[in-house]
């Protein structure tokens, strides 16, 4: 048939179709040729108008260079990150939203095919931008079409993320092509993945965190790096993305939502998209599809901030003060050089911006603490059995109503484990964590408190012994003794030791073993008291000037925190050097140190001086007041160390130090009530001390340096072991002893010699008188007896009388006292049943509120929730449709 139509078109039969088919050839062809023409010239014009269009929308965007390119994209938030002293990453500091960057190399290549199959499956062909999905996704958005398939490489996606917004507009759009092409000429396809994979935002982890970057979505969803994900896992954080917080498994909270279906169906389109690519097998996308991802979620978790919250709010602190620093010092900013009246504005601010920094800068702070040392230490004082002693209370100002009220004031505890060589703080105990939990008091660290007899090493004997006043042979008379260096005032008692008994002639050594206050006060005031304080100031310990110049000093008076008090320990096992205690060992940034902790060694006492007061605590734990922790004790070592006890027992101390470490441990109430137990409270705090030395040794016992002993250096001599001090008082005493004794005896000999002889002379008179005076006498003496017997018999029945009364008035007294005892008694008993009713039931009160609000919150998000999915899912369908 074709042949037919073309001969009959070449080859008409006649005339007349001839010029018909001629004629109707022309108009044809002139039709086409304009229509041709007219498209071409539409054509152009349009293509001319959206290029015009196009420039004016980006004339004013300046090209940036592609460093800068590089740079942009790649600056964002990181949240910083805190290491135990041991390596174990604790946690992250504390943040709107969580990330940790990852290589490309360290990602599963099941999440890099699912990402790139499902937001962009020509990414390693094209140059930044898709043309045809561009075109696509404008002319949808000219005709306001109900679906919208996007028109954005990843680029772009990176581009909008970290250059421009999410502005919706043409302006925009031809901002990000233009910076789209130029970034594929900045950046490697790998780097800008990388990149994209570490900005993109995926809803929430199990701590109901914000957060961003695979590893962070991995770690956070699945509890496992990203470079461990499964192909079930990967594909479900990789569809995340396109709504993170409808597509997210979990709620405010970390709470897992109740319906997953949107977030499931998500992963199976991932599936489905990454087999249409040809990026699985079908079995394996089958396999998958079917896979229960649910089981795979990480659990509700805990912040670190509420396991370790003494370590946390420390760290923190620590290193605020550490990068407030560091900024002041990158400007330049001396403290020195800031007018006084300016310095708190400017290190305010600096310390804003190191908040900020700590946060979002992605630094690294590594502890001192070694992981199991610290968490040793915590059992003891998370063991209520280890405080037997019911909870005492305390009437208090509420500084906020200003009433009085009564407040719970339970035994505490805090301890401090110090290296002596370095300084590093291995463990703290902040608290005994009341009722299972902690408070915002870190004892160690800001509880100040006196320290009694811990006071005697640093301060009274080591100083002795440095001024050349004592040895640990020198004798002392332990006796009734007032302080000499201070006015004495009527009513004052004397100085007392424990058991208030007094020991007589002791050495040093026993002195120091027994923790006798005579001996130390007498020493302490034989020596330049200020000059000794100073010594403790040269360890970073604020005195106030009161105690500076008060003999009391001897007896821990001054009020220092644990964490000063090991280090003072620590000191004198270092042999006299002073590292102050640390807790941040170094902070990183990219690999490299911003700030590292430097041990600076000051000495402080003669290693001589520190040897011997050692050697006299050795004697502490071996037959003085720490024999009870002695029996209790495992961990082998050189121990040595002192208790001490505050003045109606508040505080109660022990500290020991090995030839690695120190050990100190305090005891008492927060609100200064006295403990309870007068012959065992120091048996509670040596048992805690023990259980913490045992149980640290165990978890770690290289610190201890346990088969170590405290070497004897060569500056002690065997001079140092005998009374060669200047301090001679019992030989002094013994000279003036006999001397009053042997004037006392010439005394009573001239004394006997004048007895005798005024005795003669009496008996003399007396013979001569008495014969006169015989007669008289008799006469007298029988007036006198009449007289007497008469005044006798009146004054017997007079007292009589008068005792009569006087026993009635006392009958009367006794019995108005014990009616007045009965009365009071009853009152105080009334008094602490309500007061203990009062609190019982505004605790369960409060707690039924707090309860109450939880519930009501908890409901509140579950219906937001379920209401906005509900929402996002009517939408999803709407836009289907």
């Amino acid at each position: 048939m074709r042949e037919n139509w073309f001969k009959f078109w070449n080859h008409p039969r006649t005339k007349a179709v001839r010029h018909w088919s001629n004629i109707t050839y022309d108009v044809s062809w002139n039709i086409i040729l304009f229509l041709i023409i007219g498209v071409l010239l539409v054509g152009s014009f349009s293509v001319g108008a959206a290029g015009g269009y196009f420039a004016s929308l980006v004339k004013d965007t300046k090209a940036p260079k592609l460093t800068e390119m590089k740079q942009q994209v790649n600056s964002y938030a990181v949240t910083s990150e805190i290491y135990w002293g041991s390596g174990e990453k604790l946690t992250n500091i504390a943040t709107d939203e969580e990330r940790q960057p990852v290589n490309i190399k360290e990602i599963s290549p099941y999440l890099l095919d699912a990402v790139l199959s499902t937001e962009d499956v020509d990414f390693y062909e094209h140059d930044g931008v898709v043309p045809k999905a561009t075109l696509r996704a404008v002319l949808q958005e000219l005709t306001n079409s109900s679906s919208r398939t996007g028109g954005s490489t990843l680029t772009q996606q990176l581009i909008k993320n970290q250059i421009l917004t999410n502005e919706v507009s043409f302006e925009r759009k031809a901002k990000e092509i233009i910076l789209a092409l130029r970034l594929e000429n900045a950046m490697t396809k790998d780097e800008i993945l990388q990149a994209y994979l570490n900005v993109v935002s995926f809803g929430r982890n199990s701590l109901g965190r914000n957060i961003a970057g695979i590893e962070a979505a991995s770690r956070g969803v699945f509890n496992k790096p990203a470079k461990k994900l499964t192909l079930p896992q990967a594909a479900f954080l990789a569809g995340i993305p396109k709504n993170p917080y409808y597509y997210t498994p979990y709620l405010q909270g970390g709470v897992v939502k109740k319906d997953l279906t949107p977030s499931t169906n998500r992963m199976k389109t991932v599936l489905k998209r990454m087999y249409v690519a040809k990026s699985i097998t079908k079995a394996q996308y089958e396999k998958a599809v079917k896979y229960d991802i649910t089981k795979d979620f990480a659990k509700t978790s805990k912040r670190s901030r509420d396991t370790y919250p003494y370590v946390y709010d420390l760290a923190e602190k620590e290193a605020l003060k550490i990068m407030t620093s560091y900024f002041m010092k990158q400007d330049g900013i001396k403290e020195d050089e800031v007018k006084p009246s300016e310095l708190a504005e400017v290190k305010a601010n600096y310390r804003d911006q190191a908040m900020i920094a700590m946060k979002q800068g992605g630094y690294k702070i590594h502890l001192t603490l070694d992981k199991k040392i610290h968490e040793a230490m915590q059992a003891p004082a998370k063991n209520a059995a280890n405080f037997p002693s019911a909870p005492q209370y305390k009437q208090v100002v509420n500084p906020k109503t200003k009433k009085t009220v009564t407040k719970k004031d339970p035994e505490e505890t805090a301890a401090v484990m110090v290296q002596n060589e370095t300084g590093r703080i291995l463990g703290f105990v902040g608290g005994r964590y009341t009722d299972g939990t902690a408070d915002d008091f870190n004892r160690a660290f800001q509880a100040k408190r006196q320290i009694g007899s811990t006071a005697k090493p640093i301060l009274v004997y080591s100083n002795g012994i440095e001024n050349g006043l004592i040895t640990p042979a020198s004798t002392i008379n332990d006796e009734e003794y007032y302080y000499q260096t201070v006015p004495r005032q009527p009513g004052d008692n004397p100085i007392n030791n424990e058991g208030g008994r007094y020991r007589g002639n002791v050495t040093v050594r026993e002195a120091l073993e027994l923790s006798l206050n005579v001996p130390a006060v007498k020493t302490y005031e034989k020596m330049n008291m200020s000059n000794s304080i100073q010594k403790l100031v040269d360890m970073g310990i604020e005195i106030p000037d009161n105690i500076r110049y008060a003999p009391s000093a001897a007896l821990g008076t001054m009020e220092i925190t644990p964490v000063e008090l090991a280090g003072a320990y620590a000191t004198l096992a270092n042999y006299g050097q002073y590292v102050k205690p640390y807790v941040i060992s170094k902070i990183t940034k990219d690999g490299k140190n911003i700030y590292k902790a430097k041990s600076k060694k000051k000495r402080i006492y003669q290693d001589r001086t520190a040897y011997l007061t050692l050697d006299m605590m050795r004697g502490v734990f071996d037959k003085g007041t720490a024999q009870y922790a002695n029996s209790l004790l495992k961990a082998p070592g050189d121990w040595a160390g002192k208790t001490g006890t505050t003045n109606e027992i508040k505080d109660s101390y022990l500290v020991g130090s090995t030839p690695g470490v120190t050990l100190a441990v305090w005891t008492g109430h927060d609100q200064n009530n006295s403990l309870m137990g007068a012959t065992t409270y120091y048996q509670r705090t040596q048992n805690l001390w023990a259980q913490m030395a045992n149980l640290t040794y165990n978890a770690n016992s290289s610190y201890f340096k346990s088969g170590a002993r405290f070497n004897q250096p060569a500056s002690v001599s065997a001079d140092d072991f005998k009374n060669t001090g200047r301090f001679k008082e019992e030989d002094q005493k013994k000279k003036e002893a006999e001397a009053k004794k042997k004037a006392e005896a010439e005394k009573k000999k001239q004394a006997e010699q004048d007895r005798k002889k005024k005795e003669a002379e009496a008996k003399a008179d007396a013979d001569a008188k008495q014969k006169a005076d015989d007669s008289k006498a008799k006469a007298d003496a029988d007036a006198k007896r009449k007289a007497d017997e008469a005044k006798a018999k009146a004054d017997a029945d007079a007292k009589r009388k008068a005792d009569e009364a006087k026993a009635d008035a006392d009958a009367k007294r006794k019995a108005d006292e014990a009616k007045a005892k009965a009365d009071a008694d009853a009152k105080r008993k009334a008094d602490e049943a309500k007061a203990k009713a009062d609190a019982d039931a505004k605790r369960k009160a409060d707690e039924a509120k707090a309860k109450a609000d939880a519930d009501a919150k908890r409901k509140a998000d579950e219906a937001k929730a379920k209401a906005d999915a509900k929402k996002k899912a009517d939408e999803n369908r709407k836009n289907a449709e």
